[in-house]
């Protein structure tokens, strides 16, 4: 149980460093810094791509996850019905 805790703590701390990053393209950053009214929003924007791109990954481990302990489980369940 404390693994998961661990790997949840080191990714939550992954993300929160990952903000100053500055994680817009080139075009788009100096389309933004151009105007007031885009430099207000650049850390949301820059915030927004940070979680638009790791959204794919969360759903693949989620989906990996389940399929995974789906298979323990028949694993286990066929593994005792055997048992003497």
């Amino acid at each position: 149980m404390k693994r998961p805790l661990a790997l949840a703590v080191l990714s939550a701390m992954l993300a929160g460093s990952a903000a100053p990053a500055f994680a817009q393209c080139a075009m788009c950053r100096a389309s933004i810094e151009g105007s007031a009214e885009g430099r207000r929003v650049s850390a949301d924007l820059n915030r927004a791509i940070l979680v638009l791109f790791a959204a794919p990954y969360l759903v693949s481990g989620t989906c990996a996850t389940f399929l995974f302990r789906r298979r323990i489980r028949s694993f286990l369940k066929e593994r005792l019905s055997r048992r003497p």
